[in-house]
């Protein structure tokens, strides 16, 4: 476990569990850069517009080599932050990039932060957001990413706790080749509300792409699930695949899903579906009947639910801890915490 104690901005000392040693970290103090504006190992580092945000482009190869970008929403922060960050990979780089947004106090606050992504030529992205707020945060996030030709975008989204949570993800493939991979998770209790809208755009031919969401809500948690694969014109040999899967804890949870395809091409392979379900009683009567408790083969069927998303991130460490923290999410114990420093990724 790391401790940071540099930053004056923060009173409290930020403990951070991600693992890897060789995992480099940027700071974000209510949307500002902590670090001096840079060059070096071939990632640039800048501030972004009115000094706000984050610009990071980056050249050759840093997959082995996590980036992990911290944002931080001090506890004197009462207003509404807003800004804007702008990552671009050259033609030809990898990266690996974690995401993590986190406040040091709880009370009602609104966050919307915009992400500009660009993936080059021949260019290889992995990103996760871990979202891991309270329940009374509001918190907007909208991605806008353009994938050039024959590159590669792995983009992760885990919603794991917040009270209004808004997810917008819109990709644009406009150069044969390219290649989108978009998966998520968003776990929901109380009152909480969680949107995602999502947008894949083919363009151009020979473009492939997947997604795969997935959401487990509870109490009176609402969701809402709004899919669109949008095909070209001439976009020949495009292979478009969208799948969303709830589970509903509680006959008062509530999940709207809407896939769509609108195709305007003939040589195309695409197929999309949602389903809302609840935990298999069969399934937990033969848990029980081994001498499980109910509530922990609740508990069983849930991870097992939840692990195929889980699957898609690469790195072993990194997967393992985000297993960890789904599970605890799970049973509760995310609610003990006054703030969710307590219990970051």
């Amino acid at each position: 476990m790391k401790e940071y104690t540099y930053m004056p901005e923060v009173r409290r000392v930020f403990r951070c569990t991600v693992p890897n040693g060789n995992i480099r970290q940027i700071f974000l103090i209510d949307g500002i850069l902590q670090e001096e504006e840079n060059e070096t190992g071939g990632i640039l580092l800048q501030r972004g517009v009115d000094q706000m945000g984050l610009r990071l482009r980056i050249n050759g190869d840093h997959s082995q080599e996590p980036i992990q970008i911290i944002s931080v929403r001090s506890e004197n922060l009462h207003k509404p932050l807003e800004f804007s960050n702008q990552w671009e990979l050259a033609p030809g780089a990898a990266a690996q990039i974690i995401v993590c947004d986190h406040t040091l106090n709880e009370y009602l606050y609104r966050t919307s932060r915009f992400s500009q992504i660009k993936v080059g030529k021949e260019a290889r992205l992995d990103i996760l957001f871990m979202q891991n707020e309270h329940d009374r945060s509001k918190y907007w996030l909208d991605i806008s990413a353009e994938v050039e030709e024959a590159s590669q975008l792995d983009c992760h989204i885990l919603s794991l706790y917040g009270g209004i949570i808004h997810n917008k993800v819109h990709v644009c493939m406009q150069q044969p080749g390219a290649v989108c991979n978009l998966d998520g998770l968003y776990l929901a209790d109380g009152e909480q509300d969680i949107l995602y809208d999502i947008t894949v755009r083919h363009d151009s031919p020979g473009c492939n792409s997947r997604q795969l969401f997935k959401g487990i809500l509870d109490n009176h948690a609402r969701a809402s699930f709004n899919g669109a694969i949008r095909v070209a014109p001439g976009a020949q040999k495009t292979e478009a695949y969208q799948a969303n899967h709830n589970l509903l804890l509680t006959r008062n949870a509530r999940i709207t899903t809407k896939p769509q395809l609108e195709i305007y091409a003939d040589d195309v392979k695409c197929s999309h579906g949602a389903t809302i379900g609840r935990l298999d009683e069969l399934g937990l009567f033969y848990l029980r009947s081994r001498g499980i408790p109910l509530a922990e083969a609740q508990m069983l069927q849930q991870m097992a639910f939840v692990q195929d998303v889980l699957d898609r991130v690469r790195s072993d460490a990194i997967r393992s801890r985000l297993e960890r923290m789904v599970e605890s999410r799970l049973r509760g114990e995310f609610t003990k915490c006054s703030h969710c420093t307590m219990h970051c990724c």
